[in-house]
């Protein structure tokens, strides 16, 4: 289900809706939507202010603490970009019907946590700074992707765990550009 509170999330369901119909039109394709959850990884910086919090944390922390909204236990679920290429190469090449797929990693992990790994991967002793949201009100303060149908479809499982990916991120050198 969809919250339809923004144009993104709305014009996200339109496309499912407008694939599924074409899907039945013409059943002789085989077509396959991955609903993507927070990609992050290498390159995400030129989307600015829609870094995932991953890369926006990593910057705040080169320079002093960071800040986190209430008390940082909001959760989401994030996805390293290695494993969304892996899903779209499976998306591509096993999929045997029509299907739409989360693309997650299944696990959601809070602000915290994520300050937490970032520390010791950048080898910092940061404490987050808990502010005030301001967009409370629209504000998604949980996010966990149920990867069974992305198995059973495509045969996806994703291979790094968010401890892993960040390390991975951070190595690439990505993760430290300003």
């Amino acid at each position: 289900p969809f919250d339809l509170n923004t144009p993104y999330a709305e014009s996200k369901k339109l496309m499912e809706e407008y694939a599924t119909t074409l899907a039945a039109r013409h059943q002789d394709l085989v077509i396959v939507g991955l609903r993507y959850c927070n990609v992050y990884g290498p390159r995400e910086s030129h989307k600015g202010k829609r870094t995932t919090m991953i890369y926006q944390y990593a910057q705040q922390m080169r320079r002093g603490n960071p800040r986190l909204f209430w008390d940082g236990n909001q959760k989401r679920d994030y996805i390293y970009v290695k494993d969304v290429v892996q899903a779209n190469l499976l998306a591509a090449t096993q999929a045997k019907e029509s299907c739409i797929v989360n693309c997650g990693s299944g696990q959601s992990t809070t602000f915290n946590r994520l300050v937490e790994i970032l520390n010791q991967v950048m080898g910092l002793n940061r404490t987050p700074e808990y502010i005030p949201n301001p967009y409370e009100g629209n504000y998604q303060e949980y996010t966990q992707c149920d990867m069974s149908l992305a198995q059973e479809k495509l045969g996806f499982v994703p291979k790094f765990t968010i401890e892993e990916g960040i390390r991975d991120y951070y190595e690439s050198g990505f993760l430290m550009e300003a």
